[in-house]
């Protein structure tokens, strides 16, 4: 969630600059490229604050709860597993289009399409659980 209000922080040019260990400017080409624009038009809101927002939905989702919440509160599992399989879909078309359309790499975009995956990874257990409890 960090990663995405740093990046959106350049989106809505708070800050002039991103830094990136890795690319170089490629952060900043990521960034301001024709998708991230679409993106903005469609929504008027930034694609790396629309990643923040689902992070701190995940991060909410996450925390509520017991470790027994995959029995007691089926909902809340299910509504964080949609949460992570779209950050995790949303993982995988980024790493695309910086591969096969943007022709740039954002170091911490990619940062964070990691840890979306995981996340989607890891959740996906206690998905399975709250669903084989509810049939």
């Amino acid at each position: 969630m960090c990663v995405a209000i740093y990046l959106g922080l350049y989106q809505l040019r708070v800050i002039s600059a991103v830094w990136d260990p890795l690319f170089g400017r490629g952060s900043e080409l990521v960034l301001d490229s024709r998708a991230s624009q679409a993106i903005r038009r469609f929504t008027i809101v930034p694609d790396s604050i629309l990643g923040a927002v689902a992070y701190g939905c995940e991060l909410l989702f996450a925390l509520i709860g017991s470790s027994e919440r995959y029995r007691r509160h089926r909902w809340l599992v299910l509504l964080f597993g949609l949460n992570s399989a779209a950050l995790a879909l949303a993982a995988v078309a980024l790493i695309a289009l910086q591969a096969f359309i943007i022709h740039a790499g954002c170091f911490f975009c990619l940062t964070s399409a990691a840890v979306s995956l995981t996340i989607g990874a890891l959740a996906f257990e206690e998905v399975k659980a709250a669903v084989a409890g509810a049939a």
